[in-house]
């Protein structure tokens, strides 16, 4: 169970009806996106802090993400993939190069690119935490909820796929729903989309970019760390994505 934004009026009732619902729905895990004002709160309730994102709220407040398990497998982590991780941050980070392979180009997508775009998805992904596969789903999401979805076109084909969920009111965003056709992988097209949704939103005033990186995907972890994001924790046994649950990595960037 995830929630995603806390408001004023809900504090401190929110915990004790969250946790209600999740019992009654047999979750195994809560986590909880909240500003710095309400942690104690949460800690007092027996949550602990998987991430922090310094001046994630306007520049202004950190964003801790909070957790709390009710089936205990799910709390452990995943010591060797961690010290794979551990090993990557001990170097120092690869150069990539500023042009893109010209083969490819690049651009903003629109509602008419989402049944091609739900197509990409189901080849890349088994399951998603949200209904990507589907064409109306990615539609109200673009047209209705903020996010942003840009591709990276081969010969007129869509072959790959990032999006940046934007929260306006509080100046961040998340680089995420990266998804690239498997014959066009190691064209570091994931790069490029990053840095293209970065310059859009810094252009527009958003001040601190992150993502939720899957912990067994080393690539994509490396194309945060290659493009100057920080590691600020991981997320335990977290997300139903490619058939199972997977821990995530979160990292972050300020502008």
């Amino acid at each position: 169970m995830y929630v995603m934004h806390i408001h004023p009026d809900d504090m401190p009732e929110l915990i004790p009806h969250i946790e209600t619902l999740a019992s009654q729905h047999q979750y195994g895990k809560l986590i909880v996106k909240s500003p710095t004002r309400y942690v104690p709160t949460f800690l007092a309730a027996g949550y602990r802090i998987e991430a922090v994102i310094p001046g994630f709220y306007k520049s202004e407040e950190d964003g801790f993400f909070l957790v709390k398990y009710l089936i205990s497998a799910r709390q452990y982590p995943e010591i060797e993939a961690l010290k794979q991780l551990d090993q990557m941050l001990c170097k120092a980070p690869n150069p990539i190069p500023e042009e893109a392979d010209h083969r490819y180009r690049f651009r903003t997508l629109l509602e008419s690119d989402c049944r091609d775009m739900a197509g990409v998805f189901s080849q890349v992904f088994a399951s998603y935490p949200f209904p990507i596969h589907d064409p109306t789903f990615l539609a109200k999401s673009l047209l209705e909820d903020g996010t942003r979805y840009f591709g990276a076109f081969f010969e007129d084909k869509l072959v790959a796929i990032s999006s940046a969920e934007c929260a306006l009111e509080e100046l961040h965003a998340e680089m995420t729903d990266f998804a690239v056709l498997p014959e066009h992988r190691g064209k570091r097209l994931a790069i490029h989309l990053l840095r293209i949704m970065e310059s859009e939103l810094k252009k527009d005033g958003y001040k601190t970019l992150y993502t939720i990186a899957r912990l067994h995907e080393p690539a994509m972890n490396k194309t945060f760390y290659n493009q100057g994001y920080r590691y600020v924790g991981t997320l335990h046994r977290n997300t139903q994505i490619a058939g199972k649950i997977e821990s995530m990595n979160v990292w972050y960037r300020s502008l």
